[in-house]
């Protein structure tokens, strides 16, 4: 049986969908990318559309890579990139197991598209509530041992990855009391780093 979480959901969006002839990249990972992309849609200015499916579903739920396939089966698969940002969901998984799906789940999107296209972005920090100063241990913990993970395949695969973590780590002026979440000024900020990416990948 699938473990689910309190809340769960999904969230598709396409940036001016009717627009054929323009570039686009695809953002999948949870809540920390559909905040940044709308900024990264700003920096991108119309040469690169940037997609968005957004979901808090775990790797290991077959539902994640249904909601996958829509998105890539909707746009004939036609995208020129795809940022791929998923490690702070599912921590019901070991570090073992979320290893697991997640090469599933890079395997299944090099059958779209080509590895060199591909930016496997590393999570985020995770501090304390109201402490954003102090990093929550028990649950970084888990992220670095995620991030790790991340850059092994990325490697094993030969992916580009995007370190989100070192970016926004020890940046207290950026977060907001949930210890996962950012404020505007570090959506921006992660939109600058991701737009920059995939404008040197596309």
């Amino acid at each position: 049986m699938v473990q689910l979480e309190q809340y769960e959901w999904c969230d598709f969006w396409w940036q001016e969908a009717p627009q054929q002839g323009i570039k686009r990249v695809l953002l999948v990972g949870d809540s920390i990318s559909r905040a940044y992309r709308p900024y990264v849609n700003e920096q991108l200015k119309g040469e690169i559309y940037a997609d968005q499916l957004s979901s808090s579903r775990a790797l290991d739920n077959p539902i994640f890579i249904i909601e996958l396939d829509h998105m890539l089966k909707l746009n004939n698969a036609k995208y020129d990139a795809i940022h791929f940002n998923n490690g702070l969901h599912g921590f019901h998984l070991t570090t073992e197991q979320y290893e697991l799906h997640l090469e599933k789940t890079i395997l299944h999107i090099l059958d779209y598209l080509d590895a060199s296209k591909v930016i496997l972005a590393l999570s985020t920090p995770v501090t304390k509530q109201n402490l954003p100063t102090e990093l929550l241990d028990e649950v970084n913990n888990q992220v670095l041992n995620r991030n790790e993970v991340m850059e092994r395949l990325a490697l094993k695969y030969k992916i580009k990855v995007n370190d989100l973590y070192t970016e926004m780590l020890g940046k207290s002026e950026y977060r907001v009391d949930d210890g996962f979440h950012y404020n505007a000024m570090g959506e921006q900020a992660q939109a600058v780093i991701v737009a920059k990416i995939i404008q040197t990948t596309i």
